[in-house]
Parts: structure tokens; C-alpha cells; sequence
């Protein structure tokens, strides 16, 4: 099969684990092509048997890319498979839906999986998060010092082998 993975990657979180998942992919034997989607020609998309899109999760929604990109295609594979980094678990349920369901739709395409991780925000310095927590009531300064315990050098090698063995999985479902 040939296979696309397209991302958006602010903080290189999501770029980890595109490589993963392409990495599980060829040693499928698959043909993979891993690009930002900003660098992706949208007219060509019709020519993959599989689409992986995966972006960090901004304020509840996907990278500008992703969603440009999605805006001007005008024909998709079938099947599209969705990952994502997040920083609150509750903040990415159907991203992906919400963004990019019309052109599914209107594509006659739909999300067959998908696959979300913690990443943590190498946007902010520790300075700078600590900063920003210190200033919520105290019930949510401690719900945020807990996320960033777990968030903390997320995605790990644990979430990378997960995200290998979900892309293997898709395989499964062509």
C-alpha cells in the first residue's frame, strides 16, 4: 500500500510520533511518505491507499496546516486515520471531526481510527508554566500541576511504541 503521513507539529510532539508510526509501517513492508502538511501538494492525496493526519491539539482544535489542507482537497482515499498530542485529554475528542468532517463528507472519506497521546508543552518554559499556574484558584492550579506531572517528556518511548503498534494495526482495517 501507499501511504501518507501528513502533521503539524508546533513542538515537534506530534513529528515523534508521526515517525513512530512510520517506522511500524515499513516494517510492515508499506510504502510511507511523511511530510508536514504544509508541504503537501493537496491535488495529489487521491494517489494514497491510507491518509494518517496528526496534529497537536491548540485551544481544542488541529493545526492550521492540517486544516488548510484538508480545505483544498478535492478528492481523498476512503479511509483517513487521525493522531494527535494533547495536553488535556479532554480537550481533543473529535478535533479531527469537527474540523475536517465536510471535506470527508463531500469526499465520501471517513475516519476508520484514532490515536491520541500526551505531549508536553515544549512551547513554555518551566518558568513560564509555573508562572501561569500560579495564577489559577486553587483547585485548578493543582488539577494543572498534576496534568504537568504526566504530561512531562510525553510523548515517551512507551507512547512511541504505542503509536507504532496502532499504525500497524490500521493495516488490519483496509
Amino acid at each position: 500500500m501507499k501511504i501518507l503521513i501528513a502533521y503539524h507539529s508546533n513542538t515537534e510532539n506530534t513529528e515523534k510520533v508521526a515517525k513512530a508510526m512510520k517506522e511500524g509501517l515499513e516494517e510492515e513492508g508499506q510504502e510511507v511518505t511523511m511530510s508536514p502538511a504544509k508541504d503537501v501538494d493537496p491535488s495529489g492525496l487521491n494517489s494514497y491507499d491510507l491518509i494518517l493526519l496528526g496534529s497537536g491539539i491548540y485551544s481544542r482544535g488541529i493545526g492550521r496546516s492540517i486544516k488548510s489542507l484538508m480545505k483544498k482537497a478535492t478528492e481523498l482515499p476512503p479511509k483517513i486515520a487521525c493522531f494527535q498530542t494533547y495536553q488535556n485529554e479532554t480537550m481533543y475528542p473529535k478535533a479531527f471531526t469537527k474540523a475536517i468532517g465536510k471535506t470527508l463528507e463531500k469526499c465520501n472519506s471517513k475516519i476508520i481510527d484514532e490515536f491520541g497521546c500526551w505531549g508536553y508543552n515544549l512551547g513554555m518554559t518551566d518558568e513560564q508554566m509555573t508562572q501561569l499556574i500560579s495564577s489559577f484558584p486553587p483547585d485548578e492550579k493543582k488539577r494543572m500541576e498534576d496534568q504537568r506531572k504526566i504530561t512531562k517528556g510525553r510523548p515517551n518511548e512507551e507512547d512511541c511504541e504505542n503509536a507504532k503498534a496502532f499504525a500497524k494495526n490500521l493495516l488490519k482495517k483496509m
